[in-house]
């Protein structure tokens, strides 16, 4: 899977959203949600990964699945929500 940057969005409505576009800086993602509170920025899928069973533990906790995420990044979709 090639490498390539996700941000991780989480919304003050309780919502994640996980992009494929690129941002050079937070504040264009503030101005793209209004909802935005804060976001994290992995150089690949297994990074985003490694981050999702450190911090959620058992992958039915996670926002997104491994499937999810395989499939997001072979689409040509460029955000998901939970």
């Amino acid at each position: 899977m090639s490498d390539q940057i996700l941000h991780l969005i989480y919304l003050r409505t309780g919502e994640m959203l996980l992009s494929k576009k690129h941002y050079s800086h937070w504040e264009e993602i503030q101005d793209e949600y209004e909802h935005y509170m804060t976001d994290l920025a992995f150089d690949s899928c297994e990074d985003l990964i490694s981050f999702f069973e450190l911090d959620f533990g058992d992958e039915l906790r996670w926002p997104f699945s491994k499937n999810e995420l395989f499939d997001f990044m072979k689409s040509d979709e460029i955000v998901i929500a939970t």
